[in-house]
């Protein structure tokens, strides 16, 4: 009965999700349409979403798990004394990353978008927004963080 009860809920919230996704769409379609705008904020919301993937969804909860599990069988200290140090080169290697990317968005964002370069307008919109988007990378990665770890949750 427990399985049911995950599933029904799992999949009620998976269909709430889809449904608000579908009105964030309609939304950015009613506000921004479709045009320069509308492609520049798209690419500013790719990006840290690109990046968000790599360290907090793929690859760093892939190798964080298994070798957190390890720890915990060798010890309650040791486990937390991993867990802080990858926090802690978790913490500065986010903090340089959103530094050196606002530094050189503009190159990041040329690099993502070429086909933005030809248009300064639509460029210059692009970085402005990726700016203010790419510091998300830095919280949600470590909110993930969080998560993966078995004595956070």
């Amino acid at each position: 009965m427990n399985l049911i009860k995950s599933t029904g809920t799992f999949g009620f919230y998976t269909v709430i999700s889809r449904l608000l996704g579908y009105l964030r769409d309609i939304l950015i379609a009613i506000f921004l349409g479709t045009g320069m705008v509308a492609d520049a904020f798209f690419v500013a919301f790719r990006i840290p979403n690109t990046f968000r993937r790599l360290f907090s969804e793929g690859t760093f909860n892939a190798a964080f798990v298994p070798s957190y599990s390890s720890e915990i069988l060798r010890g309650k200290k040791s486990s937390n004394k991993f867990a802080n140090d990858i926090f802690n080169l978790l913490f500065i290697g986010l903090l340089l990353l959103t530094i050196i990317a606002q530094i050189f968005m503009p190159i990041v964002v040329a690099i993502i978008a070429p086909g933005f370069v030809d248009d300064i307008a639509k460029l210059e919109i692009a970085i402005n927004l990726t700016r203010i988007t790419f510091p998300f990378l830095f919280f949600i990665c470590l909110a993930s963080f969080f998560f993966s770890d078995p004595k956070f949750t």
